[in-house]
């Protein structure tokens, strides 16, 4: 289970606070599981409102909080990073007029995306002996459906193979009719039965098979799997399914890497003053715990010794860092081109001081 609190925190762009329930979480350590599991939230979260413009920051994130669930050691800059980099990405779309993958009716989404299932294409022998783990016996009702799904991907692959870099307007709208096309089937719920998941009908599972059949070979596509599976269970689904969106998005991506930007530079200062604080920040934390008598003496004991290496490495205070932190908002200017609700302007960001209550 997700902490609530602090998904809300970070999916609103709030930093300091964002930080400060991290904080909390790093020194009890006994809820690190609680914590791991608020961030595949949050990815997913991210993965249904991403922009291809913005693809790379969110591979960025996916990796990230993959290496540090991976990792067996706690090491606090690493987690606050990437707490920041989420509050950025979300800061980012809170107030622009992107929608979120899965709330649009399905009489809609259709209309959407109808006409990549009405060009007659077909798989070849070789492309059926390719995706045999995906494809359900020639009996099955959905055996001609899952051919289909898998020509009609595969026609889109080869669209943008053919589209110029330059022209990142059709590389956005193929970006969003792809995704949008994973989102229709998953929620028409056809029944998909897959060699890789033969206990199971559900056509994510399908969609997935197709991901990793063509792109395993691709670290930061794999990951996105490798993050709906970390400590899976059906009940999860819902809250991280927007994984498949987002990599829908990258797998557009990985063709035309020049569709999508990185962190500027405003970011990275904040991103930068993040790793500066993050030791004195977790001092703060633990001190201010203590206090309030809500830090045990053991647990006190426990992280001293985890934390003892990383923290003589600083030898003074920099929590005036924090001011920076709580003073950097992005801004982002909407304009609706053309009534298309999926256009997205250029982002802009500003600094500007605010007090956060």
């Amino acid at each position: 289970m997700y902490n609530k609190e602090l998904f809300d925190y970070i999916s609103r762009g709030n930093i300091e606070k964002s930080l400060y329930a991290t904080c909390i979480f790093l020194i009890e350590n006994s809820k690190i599981e609680v914590l791991e599991e608020t961030l595949i939230s949050i990815c997913s979260h991210i993965g249904t409102f991403i922009q291809i413009r913005d693809i790379i920051k969110l591979n960025d994130i996916i990796l990230s909080t993959r290496n540090i669930i991976e990792n067996d050691k706690i090491t606090i800059s690493d987690y606050l990073i990437l707490i920041t980099k989420m509050c950025i990405l979300c800061n980012i779309y809170n107030s622009s007029l992107v929608s979120k993958t899965g709330v649009l009716p399905l009489s809609k989404l259709r209309e959407k995306i109808i006409d990549i299932f009405n060009i007659d294409s077909k798989l070849s022998s070789n492309g059926i002996m390719k995706f045999e783990m995906i494809i359900p016996p020639p009996d099955s009702e959905a055996y001609l459906l899952s051919l289909k799904i898998i020509s009609s991907f595969i026609r889109i692959v080869r669209v943008i193979e053919d589209v110029e870099s330059d022209n990142k307007d059709g590389i956005d709208l193929i970006s969003i009719k792809f995704k949008n096309c994973f989102d229709y089937i998953i929620r028409k719920k056809y029944a998909i039965q897959t060699r890789l998941n033969p206990n199971e009908c559900d056509p994510i599972y399908f969609l997935w098979g197709f991901i990793e059949i063509l792109f395993q070979h691709e670290d930061f596509i794999h990951s996105y799997y490798w993050l709906f599976c970390n400590n899976y269970k059906k009940s999860l689904k819902a809250q991280r399914v927007g994984l498949i969106y987002g990599c829908a998005v990258a797998i557009i991506f990985s063709y035309k890497k020049s569709s999508s930007n990185s962190w500027n530079q405003n970011e990275l200062n904040v991103i930068h003053k993040t790793k500066e604080i993050s030791l004195e920040m977790i001092k703060q934390v633990r001190e201010d715990l203590k206090s309030k008598n809500l830090l045990p003496e053991p647990s006190l004991k426990e992280k001293k010794e985890k934390f003892r290496d990383e923290e003589e490495k600083t030898n003074k205070s920099k929590l005036d860092g924090i001011n920076f932190l709580t003073s950097f908002i992005p801004k982002v200017e909407v304009v609706d081109k053309n009534n298309d609700t999926y256009g997205i302007p250029p982002i802009v960001f500003e600094e500007e001081l605010k007090t956060i209550t």
